[in-house]
């Protein structure tokens, strides 16, 4: 059995590539995995049957997907698999950074990601002044967040970037148009992937459509993915969002209100002592993120309650009681029902009969 990595989706089966074979695989998935509901993703380890290599590096041979080896990870915003470490790319301007958006990304990818290394890439350093850089440097480099600044146009950070993807599997994650592919195409230049720019707003548009694994020359794969917005991000209950940033936690155990805090505004709450200490940007997120779990968890709750008077019957009078609602070909039909229907054939019947009475009157009265 032949061991491979997933690359992309691709004309309706999957591009897999063998390290032992140094050869990629245009492969289907088995129906039986199909049927017993396991998903493939880009980035996933599996293993091939009916292998047929090609005859040159430069073709592709065919394959099965036959089974799924377990996974180390799995992030499913945008979907991929095993991973080694994330690097969240912003640009400085053109598109101005977003604080907000990047603190997003940070919390969604420590509740999915637990324990993978995340690093702040901020792309077109270029464009920004050294104030600016250390001003960002100096929020997220304290919170035990690795900064690196980048230029796809000047190549400032490209041989640092280069030398943290080394023998790893990677992922540049963000939202559009802040020059993910650009960054590839500095690090890979062979490889040419589109890029595109607003010549009004100077700013990159979306290129990338799907999530695919690109290989190092200094070994190691790294994912280009589509870029996403902040309303995809996942939400958690509004209590466990303090836990998600690194300078509230230290201090939520020692809390007045324990669990049940939302350090926001309540007297006496431990982790409002320290705020002068976080970074404002940041307890701003912070504030905007718990709101934001707050509406989700009440739509919830409304939305539970709700009960679809199409689906459900009540029935008992006093004592009253909550039933299915059967479709029409499952129903019985009910006796008022079907005295109504024998009642209808009945009138039906008693329409034809003097219908023919009365063509046979006329019969007989032409013969006359």
């Amino acid at each position: 059995m032949v061991t491979g990595r997933v690359l992309r989706r691709h004309a309706g089966g999957y591009l897999v590539h063998s390290d032992d074979l140094a050869a990629t695989f245009q492969c289907p998935v088995r129906a039986r995995l199909k049927k017993e509901g396991i998903q493939v993703v880009t980035g996933d380890l599996v293993e091939l049957d009916e292998v047929e290599t090609p005859a040159t590096p430069q073709e592709r041979g065919s394959g099965v997907i036959a089974a799924r080896l377990p996974r180390r990870n799995l992030l499913t915003r945008p979907y991929l698999a095993n991973l080694d470490q994330v690097f969240i790319v912003q640009a400085i301007h053109q598109p101005e950074f977003n604080p907000l958006l990047c603190d997003r990304y940070l919390v969604h990818l420590q509740l999915e990601l637990d324990g993978v290394p995340l690093f702040v890439c901020l792309n077109k350093a270029d464009l920004a002044s050294e104030s600016e850089i250390s001003a960002l440097r100096n929020i997220y480099e304290p919170l035990g967040y690795a900064v690196i600044f980048a230029s796809a146009k000047t190549n400032e950070g490209i041989e640092m970037l280069s030398n943290l993807l080394a023998g790893k599997t990677s992922v540049l994650i963000g939202p559009s148009g802040v020059g993910k592919s650009s960054l590839i195409n500095a690090m890979i230049p062979d490889l040419n992937l589109k890029v595109d720019v607003n010549e009004d707003l100077l700013v990159g548009r979306h290129t990338t459509t799907y999530s695919e694994l690109y290989t190092l020359s200094q070994g190691g794969w790294m994912a280009d993915t589509p870029g996403f917005s902040i309303g995809e991000l996942q939400n958690m209950e509004a209590p466990a969002v303090a836990w998600q940033f690194p300078e509230m936690a230290p201090h939520i155990q020692d809390c007045k209100y324990s669990s049940n805090c939302l350090h926001i505004v309540e007297d006496g709450c431990n982790v409002l002592k320290y705020l002068e200490t976080f970074a404002p940007s940041r307890y701003e997120s912070y504030i905007t993120i718990v709101s934001d779990a707050q509406a989700d968890t009440k739509l919830s709750r409304e939305t539970s309650k709700k009960v679809d008077r199409g689906t459900v019957k009540i029935v008992g009078g006093k004592d009253a009681k909550t039933l299915p609602r059967l479709s029409e070909r499952q129903r019985s039909i009910s006796r008022k029902r079907g005295k109504q229907g024998l009642s209808e054939l009945a009138r039906i019947a008693t329409d034809e009969e003097e219908k023919v009475d009365a063509e046979a009157t006329d019969t007989t009265e032409g013969d006359d």
